[in-house]
Formats: C-alpha cells, structure tokens, sequence
C-alpha cells in the first residue's frame, strides 16, 4: 500500500474524515476546537491541512495548522497518526513536511506546538505523553520554559493544565541564545488566549505565563526536566 500527503486551505470531504476518523479519536474534548471552528479557520484562510492518504484516499495521518500574521507564530494545532500508519515513521516525516513547509512559506517564523505535560498518565484511547513529546523531541523540538496552559475554548473555565509549549522551528532573527525571542510568542500568546476565551484576561494564571515571555535575553528552550 502506498501512502502520499496532500494540503487542504478549504473545509472539504478529506477535512471531515481527518476531523471525524482521526482528530476526534485522538484528542480529549476539551483540547479539541469543533469541526465548525476548524473548518472556518480554513475559510478564512489562518489554517492549512496536510494528510497523509492511502491508495483508497483514506487519511491515515493529518497536520493541522494556524498562522498568526501579527506575531508570525504558527501553531501545529493538532497533529494525528491512525492505528494503520503506526510506527513507519510516517508521522515524522508528516511533522518535518508541515515545518518545512511553514518555514519556508511563512518565513521569518516561528513554528510551536502545545502538548500534555509527560508526567501526565497514558491513556488507551489519547496516546501516552512521554511517547508523544520523545516523538517531538526526536525531531528537534525544545520545551519552552514557560508555565504553560491550553487557552479555554470557549472561556478561561475550560484551559488545560499541565501542558508544555514546544517550538519546533524558529528563524535565525527569533533566535536569542539558548532561547527564542519573546516578544512574538507573547503577542501570538494573546491573540490565542483572545480567541479561545473571548479576552487576553487578567487573573494569576494568564499574568503568570504572560510575563515569563518578557524575560531579557529570551525565553530558554531546551528538552524537558521533570522539575519543569
């Protein structure tokens, strides 16, 4: 069976089965944007989507991403591997295609992406987190060190904590030491808490991770610590 990637800027047939068959498999409710908010973030042209199809044209795998033309930060909102494309190494090449593509295309930019937290227990159904950030990790992703939370959707009741904000590219003009220049991730940090929750908001969490992005010299980046 041969398996070959194509891209989506438009909600189309292929945009329901990955949505369907593959994102609402693989992530909890409360991490996953309605099929409806996806598909309007391909209308309104902020989104791509890359699949990995069969010969029958079955996704097998799917990237889904966001770009920020105010802060030039993409987000790999979600990405998914099915049980039949498991372990062939389809969804890092997936992963390197989509950042290679966004790198190029969206250049200067900032490439992230948001995960569980790997002390987070496995789950049967969601995948296991030490698994899913080694994936990342094997890639060249660094964990941003910033007391991450996924924005609520629909209001700052329903944000996901124990997360980490990884960056998976950044361009040399992001780049400050170690880390990456901060001032692009905060203001695609607002923009993201604005749109999930309806405003930036003002209480200790949001302060919190908000100022960690404010720090002089950047924000480090490296692997994960537990002590994170």
């Amino acid at each position: 069976m041969g398996f070959s990637t194509v891209e989506r800027t438009v909600p189309d047939a292929l945009f329901t089965a990955v949505y369907r068959g593959l994102f609402a498999q693989a992530f909890p409710p409360e991490e996953l944007d309605g099929e409806d908010v996806l598909a309007a973030a391909l209308e309104g042209g902020a989104a791509n989507l890359f699949a990995v199809v069969d010969d029958a044209g079955t996704p097998v795998a799917a990237a889904f991403g966001e770009w920020s033309e105010a802060s030039r930060v993409q987000l790999l909102t979600y990405l998914a591997v099915g049980p039949a494309a498991r372990g062939g190494g389809i969804g890092g090449r997936l992963l390197r295609d989509a950042v290679n593509v966004w790198s190029v295309r969206r250049d200067p930019c900032i490439v992230v992406a948001e995960i569980e937290d790997p002390g987070a227990p496995a789950h049967d159904a969601h995948g296991d987190p030490r698994r899913r950030l080694a994936f990342y990790e094997a890639a060249g992703a660094r964990v941003l060190d910033v007391p991450y939370f996924q924005p609520g959707i629909g209001g700052p009741g329903g944000r996901v904590r124990g997360m980490l904000l990884l960056v998976l590219h950044a361009a040399p003009v992001f780049i400050s030491g170690d880390g990456v220049d901060g001032a692009p991730l905060r203001a695609f940090m607002e923009e993201y808490l604005a749109g999930a929750e309806g405003a930036v908001g003002d209480d200790d969490e949001a302060r919190a991770l908000l100022a960690a992005f404010d720090r002089p010299g950047g924000v480090p980046a490296g692997r994960w610590r537990a002590a994170q």
